[in-house]
C-alpha cells in the first residue's frame, strides 16, 4: 500500500472524537501549568494556612492562580464536550438521567454521602482532629452517653483546664448540646467518627428529596451531586465538628416544610430545635425563613387544620424549649446563660490561661461578649471578607457563586431569603472561621447554595436547549469538577494531611511508648507543626480525657515540675508520671517526671492565689 494511499484513505481518528483533540489538550496545559506554578514557587502543593480572617497570601494566590487558569480550563472542557457529543448521544444520556430509579438515586445519595467522609477520615485526616474543638464536643457526647451534664471539677483542677471546657466546680464543654447529643449515640457505640458520615449521607437524602419536590428526579440527582463534590461539606463531614449536624437538622426541616402532611408540623418543630440546640445562630438564619414558610403553608389551610399544624409544632417545641434553659441552670447556674458566657466568665476568672483567647477578644458579660466593636463597617467586611472565602471553598472552583445568581422561581427566592437571614444573624460573629478547610462559622450557607445552584443549572440548561447548544451544560459541570479535582484540592489535601501528621505525632507516640496507668504532663501546643510549615493547624491544647478520668494514660497540663510531682504524689499516687515535648526536629520526647528538671521544663503559667486552695492555712 503506497504513502498516498493511506494519506488519502479513512482517517484513523473519526472526526467527532478529533474534534475535542485541541481544546482538550489546552486543558491538559491549563493543568501542567498550574502544576508547575506551585512547583517552582513553593516547591510543592502546600498552602500557610492558619488564619481565622484575612487569608494567607498563599490562599490568596490559589485563588488568584485559579481564577486565572481554571476559568480557561473550564471553557476548554465544554467546548471540547460539544464537540464530541452529538444530539442523539445527548439525548439518550438524558433520557437516561431522567428515567433512574428514585429508589437506586436515594440509595446511592446516602451510600455516597457517607462513603466519601469516611473515605477522607481514612486516608487524608487519620481519624486526627483538625481543631480542639472537637475534643470539647466529645467530651459532651461522653457525658450524655452516661446521662450527665457535668461532673465536679478534679481536685487540683488547674491540671485539667482546657480549651473550650468550663472547670468551675463543674467541668462540662462550653458547647451546645444538639451535635453532642447525637455523637453520644456513636460514642455509646465505639464509632464516634461514624456519625457525622451517617449525618451527611441522611442529608444527601434530603437534598435529593427537596430538589426533586421543586425540580423533578433529574435536578435531585444533580443537587446531590453538587453535594457531593463540595470539598467544604465533605471534609467537614469527615470531623467531628458540629456543622454536618445542622446542616443535616435544616436540610431535613426544609423537606417537611416542603412536603406538609400529617405529622410533619411536628417535625418541623423538632428538626429546628435541634437545630437551635447545635447552632443558634444558624437555626435562626438559616430556620427562620422555613418557619415563615412553614406559618404560611398552616394558615392558608384554614379551619381546624391550621390549628392541627399550629397544635403539633408547639406541642414538640415547648417541652424542647424548656430542655434548653433547663439545660443551662443545670451547667451554668442560669437558664438564661449558655455555656460560652460561661466559658468567658471562667476564661476571666481563671486569668485567661489554657484558652485561645485574651481580654481583648471579649466584652465584659454582655451577651454578645465577642461582638467587640460596635462599627457597622467592620461587620459588613467581615461578612464580605467570610463570603470572599467561601465563594472558592465552597466548590472549589472558581466563581463558586455564578449558578446561584441563575437560579429563578418561588424556590429560589426562599433560598435566598434563607441566605440573607443567615448573613444577618452572623453580623456579630466575630470571624469567619478557621481555614483548616474553608470558613467554618458559615459551612451551614452550603445547604441552600447547593439548591441555589442546582435551581441556576436548570436554568442555563433550558437556556441552552433554546440556543441549541445544551451540551455545553453538563460539560461546563464537568469543567468545574476537574479545576476542583486538579487545582483546588491538591494543596488542599496535600496541606491538610501534613498538618493532621502533625497533630497526630506526639498522641500516637503516648501511645506506643507511654505504660499503663500513667500521667502525661504537656505544655499547649504540644503539637507543632514541624513538617506542615509554613501551615498551621488549630490544635493546641493536649487531649481531653473521659469524664471519670479512668483512661489508660491520662493527659494534664504541665504547670511547673515542683507541682506536677505534688500533683502525682497527692492525686495519683500509683500512677507514673511523664513529661511530653516535641523537638525542633519533630521528634516526640519522652521523659519521666522524676528525671524532668525546672531549667528543661520551666513554667508554663503564672500561679493564682486560688489555685492551691488546699495549701491555704
Amino acid at each position: 500500500m503506497s504513502v498516498r494511499t493511506i494519506l488519502d484513505g479513512p482517517p484513523m481518528i473519526p472526526a467527532r472524537y478529533r474534534a475535542p483533540l485541541v481544546p482538550l489538550a489546552a486543558a491538559g496545559v491549563c493543568v501542567l501549568a498550574y502544576w508547575a506554578f506551585w512547583e517552582s514557587q513553593f516547591n510543592g502543593f502546600i498552602l500557610n494556612l492558619g488564619t481565622i480572617n484575612f487569608p494567607t497570601n498563599r490562599w490568596l494566590t490559589l485563588a488568584a492562580i485559579i481564577a486565572f487558569l481554571g476559568i480557561p480550563l473550564v471553557c476548554f472542557v465544554a467546548v471540547a464536550g460539544s464537540r464530541m457529543m452529538t444530539p442523539e448521544r445527548l439525548e439518550a444520556w438524558r433520557e437516561a438521567w431522567r428515567e433512574y430509579p428514585d429508589r437506586r438515586s436515594v440509595l446511592l445519595a446516602g451510600v455516597l454521602g457517607t462513603l466519601v467522609p469516611l473515605a477522607i477520615q481514612a486516608s487524608v485526616l487519620g481519624y486526627t482532629p483538625v481543631t480542639d474543638d472537637e475534643a470539647s464536643y466529645r467530651f459532651a457526647a461522653e457525658l450524655l452517653s452516661s446521662f450527665r451534664l457535668w461532673v465536679p471539677s478534679p481536685p487540683m483542677k488547674l491540671f485539667f483546664d482546657n480549651g473550650f471546657l468550663i472547670n468551675d466546680g463543674k467541668m462540662y464543654s462550653q458547647y451546645f448540646l444538639g451535635w453532642p447529643f447525637l455523637l453520644a449515640f456513636g460514642v455509646k457505640l465505639g464509632v464516634p467518627w461514624l456519625v457525622n458520615p451517617v449525618l451527611s449521607g441522611a442529608t444527601a437524602i434530603a437534598l435529593f428529596l427537596v430538589a426533586r419536590g421543586w425540580w423533578g428526579s433529574a435536578w435531585g440527582r444533580v443537587a446531590v451531586l453538587l453535594y457531593l463534590v463540595s470539598p467544604m461539606t465533605m471534609i467537614g463531614a469527615a470531623t467531628l465538628m458540629s456543622h454536618t449536624a445542622a446542616i443535616f437538622a435544616l436540610a431535613w426541616m426544609l423537606y417537611f416544610v416542603q412536603r406538609f402532611d400529617t405529622g410533619a408540623s411536628a417535625w418541623v418543630a423538632f428538626l429546628f430545635c435541634l437545630a437551635f440546640w447545635t447552632r443558634p445562630a444558624v437555626a435562626v438564619g438559616l430556620g427562620g425563613p422555613l418557619l415563615v414558610m412553614w406559618g404560611l403553608r398552616a394558615w392558608r389551610q384554614g379551619g381546624a387544620a391550621r390549628w392541627r399544624h399550629a397544635l403539633s409544632f408547639v406541642v414538640v417545641a415547648i417541652p424542647l424549649a424548656g430542655l434548653f434553659l433547663l439545660a443551662n441552670r443545670e451547667t451554668t447556674g442560669s437558664p438564661w446563660m449558655t455555656g460560652y458566657h460561661a466559658g468567658v466568665r471562667y476564661a476571666q476568672e481563671n486569668a485567661y490561661r489554657f484558652v485561645s483567647f485574651g481580654p481583648s477578644q471579649v466584652r465584659g458579660d454582655d451577651f454578645f461578649y465577642f461582638f467587640t466593636d460596635h462599627s457597622s463597617v467592620l461587620a459588613g467586611g467581615r461578612m464580605v471578607l467570610a463570603l470572599f472565602r467561601l465563594n472558592l471553598d465552597s466548590f472549589g472552583w472558581p466563581l463558586g457563586f455564578i449558578l446561584v445568581f441563575l437560579a429563578r422561581g418561588a424556590p429560589a427566592r426562599w433560598l435566598a431569603a434563607t441566605v440573607l437571614a443567615f448573613c444577618l444573624a452572623h453580623l456579630p460573629v466575630a470571624d469567619p472561621g478557621v481555614d483548616t478547610f474553608g470558613p467554618v462559622h458559615y459551612s451551614e450557607l452550603m445547604l441552600p447554595l447547593v439548591l441555589l445552584s442546582t435551581g441556576g443549572l436548570k436554568t442555563l440548561w433550558h437556556t441552552a436547549r433554546r440556543w441549541e447548544a445544551a451540551a455545553f451544560v453538563p460539560f461546563l459541570l464537568v469543567g468545574l469538577v476537574a479545576v476542583c479535582a486538579t487545582m483546588y484540592l491538591p494543596p488542599r489535601i496535600y496541606t491538610l494531611r501534613k498538618l493532621t501528621t502533625d497533630v497526630r505525632r506526639p498522641r500516637l507516640a503516648v501511645e506506643r511508648r507511654v505504660p499503663d496507668d500513667s500521667v502525661v504532663f504537656v505544655r499547649p501546643g504540644f503539637a507543632p507543626p514541624c513538617t506542615s510549615a509554613p501551615a498551621n493547624h488549630f490544635v493546641f491544647f493536649r487531649p481531653n480525657n473521659s469524664p471519670d478520668l479512668d483512661d489508660r494514660v491520662l493527659w494534664v497540663n504541665h504547670i511547673s515540675v515542683e507541682r506536677d510531682r505534688q500533683f502525682m504524689s497527692k492525686v495519683y499516687p500509683r500512677r507514673t508520671g511523664f513529661m511530653l515535648v516535641v523537638d525542633k526536629q519533630c521528634n516526640p520526647q519522652i521523659i519521666p517526671l522524676e528525671a524532668a528538671t525546672p531549667a528543661a521544663f520551666p513554667p508554663t503559667v503564672r500561679e493564682l492565689p486560688g489555685d492551691f486552695p488546699e495549701e491555704a492555712p
